[in-house]
């Protein structure tokens, strides 16, 4: 065989068969790697808002005064920290959880696309 041959079949293998496994690697490995980083995402982000330290200590006075005005100050600031740093994960969850449609969406709406556009847009609703 000669080189440009070798060439022009190593070119075409490669290039076909990276069209044909692109797809596949985009929904198995590459859609167990995102939503391993998902998880881990939501994990971290709920260790970095400690949420649990804030329940664990819900009714332990702050700063070491032992009064009942201080700890009822202390007890519903830990009550709102709670529910804010609560609102902030689910928040960020559902973004994360967004990320993760889009990604699985994105090669779907990228074939229709380039189909509408490959027919000159002549698709019709009826």
């Amino acid at each position: 065989m000669t080189a440009l041959t070798l060439v022009l079949k190593y070119f075409f293998i490669d290039l076909i068969g990276g069209i044909i496994r692109w797809p596949v690697w985009w929904y198995t490995k590459g859609l167990v790697l995102v939503l391993q980083w998902a998880v881990n995402s939501v994990q971290g982000y709920a260790r970095m808002l400690a949420i649990s330290v804030w329940i664990k200590n819900i009714f332990v006075p702050m700063f070491g005064q032992r009064d009942w005005q201080s700890r009822l100050i202390s007890f519903f600031m830990r009550v709102f920290q709670i529910i804010a740093r609560g609102f902030v994960l689910i928040v960020w969850t559902l973004i994360i959880a967004l990320l993760t449609v889009l990604y699985i969406a994105l090669p779907i709406v990228a074939a229709l696309m380039a189909i509408y556009h490959l027919t000159g847009g002549f698709i019709v609703y009826a």
